[in-house]
C-alpha cells in the first residue's frame, strides 16, 4: 500500500516502523533487593546499583520487515545535552563491566534486540546516564550507518533512523538508603508493600458481534482470532489477579504527613498493521475506567495485527499483541 493510500490523521496504522517503548526489568537483584517485597514471579521495574537489567527494544513493523538489532549507547548527561547540535559516536569505547551508574564519558553497551547490564554498587559522583538507542527503520539500512549519519556534521536526513533517548527508571523507592542523597526511610506500613512491578497480561477476552450473535472468546496470548468482515471485535486485556498494585503515597517528601492507598489503573496505546473501522482513541492515559479498544473488520479482511502497549499509573509497562485472521468462508 502507498503512502498516498493512508489517510494522514490515522496515527494508529503502521506503514512504517514504529516506536512502542523500552521494557526495563530487573533479571538479577543486587544486594539491595533484599530489602524490597517482590512477588516471586514478577520483575522489579526500577533499577538499583548491582542489579543485572534487561533492556528491551519494542518495536511495530509493517507485515514481511524484520529489523536489524538496535545499537545501545550509554550516554553522558553533556551526550544528551549536545545530541542535536553535534557529536560523534563513532570512537566509543565500550562500557565497563560492572557498569557504573554514574559516567563522565558515554560508552557502547552493545548491539542486540535485547541485551542485560550488570550495574556497578555504588552512585558515583559524575552524573548518571541516559539510554540511547540508534536503530534503522529499514531493512536494508544498518544501525551503523544510522549512527554514523547522527555523527556527521552537517547531518544527513534521520527519517529512515530511529533515535531514542530514555532515562532508566532508576531507585524509585521508598526506602532510606546511603547512595541517595536526601532519602528518607517511609513508615512500616510503605516498607512492607510489594516493589513495583509490571502488570501481568494472561490473554484477552474477546468480544465478537455478528449482527444478532455475540461471543465472548477467551484468547490466550499467541492465539489468532477468525473473523470476517462486518464482525465488530472489542478487546480487552486478561490481567493477572495480582496485576492491579496496592501503593502508599504522601504529599510530605520525609512521609510526615497523612498517608494515602492507592490501587494501580491502567491505560493503553495501540497500534494495527493493516486498515480497520476504527474512530479511537488509540491512547488512553492510565485511569480508573479501562475502555477497551473496539473496531470493526473492513470489507478487505486480512491477516491483522493488533499491538497493545499497557501502562499503569507507576513505572509498569507490559506490551502484548493479538492476531486477527480471515475466516475460512469469510
Amino acid at each position: 500500500m502507498s503512502a498516498a493510500c493512508v489517510p494522514a490523521e490515522y496515527d494508529w496504522l503502521v506503514v512504517d516502523a514504529n516506536f512502542r517503548g523500552l521494557l526495563v526489568e530487573v533479571v538479577e537483584p543486587g544486594g539491595y533487593g533484599s530489602l524490597f517485597n517482590v512477588p516471586p514471579d514478577r520483575r522489579r521495574a526500577f533499577v538499583l546499583p548491582l542489579d543485572t537489567v534487561e533492556l528491551e527494544w519494542k518495536v511495530a513493523v509493517p507485515p514481511g520487515q524484520e529489523l536489524q538489532p538496535p545499537i545501545w549507547i550509554a550516554c553522558s548527561w553533556e551526550c544528551r545535552d549536545s545530541l542535536w547540535s553535534g557529536i560523534s559516536f563513532l570512537e566509543l569505547a565500550d562500557c565497563p563491566d560492572p557498569m557504573p551508574i554514574g559516567i563522565p564519558d558515554s560508552c557502547r553497551l552493545g548491539e542486540d534486540h535485547r541485551i542485560r547490564v550488570r550495574l556497578g554498587g555504588a552512585y558515583a559522583p559524575d552524573p548518571g546516564f541516559v539510554l540511547l538507542l540508534v536503530g534503522s527503520r529499514r531493512p536494508e539500512l544498518t544501525p551503523q550507518a544510522c549512527l554514523e549519519r547522527l555523527s556527521a556534521s552537517p547531518r544527513p536526513d534521520l527519517g529512515p533512523c530511529f533515535v531514542v533517548l530514555r532515562e532508566p527508571p532508576f531507585s524509585d523507592t521508598p526506602l532510606g538508603l546511603p547512595f541517595l542523597p536526601g532519602s528518607v526511610e517511609a513508615p512500616p506500613e510503605v516498607l512492607a508493600e510489594e516493589a513495583d512491578t509490571h502488570p501481568t497480561v494472561l490473554g484477552f477476552t474477546v468480544t465478537r458481534e455478528r449482527g444478532s450473535v455475540r461471543e465472548d472468546l477467551v484468547v490466550d496470548l499467541g492465539t489468532a482470532v477468525p473473523v470476517r468482515r462486518g464482525d465488530r471485535i472489542v478487546v480487552e486485556p486478561r490481567f493477572a489477579a495480582d496485576a492491579a498494585q496496592e501503593y502508599w503515597t504522601s504529599y510530605d517528601e520525609s512521609w510526615l504527613g497523612p498517608l494515602e492507598q492507592h490501587t494501580e489503573v491502567f491505560g493503553y496505546q495501540l497500534l494495527f498493521s493493516e486498515p480497520v473501522l476504527f474512530d479511537g482513541p488509540d491512547r488512553q492515559p492510565a485511569a480508573p475506567e479501562f475502555e477497551p479498544p473496539t473496531f470493526v473488520v473492513p470489507h478487505d479482511v486480512v491477516p491483522t495485527t493488533l499491538w497493545l502497549d499497557i501502562v499503569d499509573d507507576r513505572r509498569g509497562k507490559a506490551f502484548v499483541e493479538l492476531q486477527f485472521v480471515p475466516e475460512d468462508d469469510a
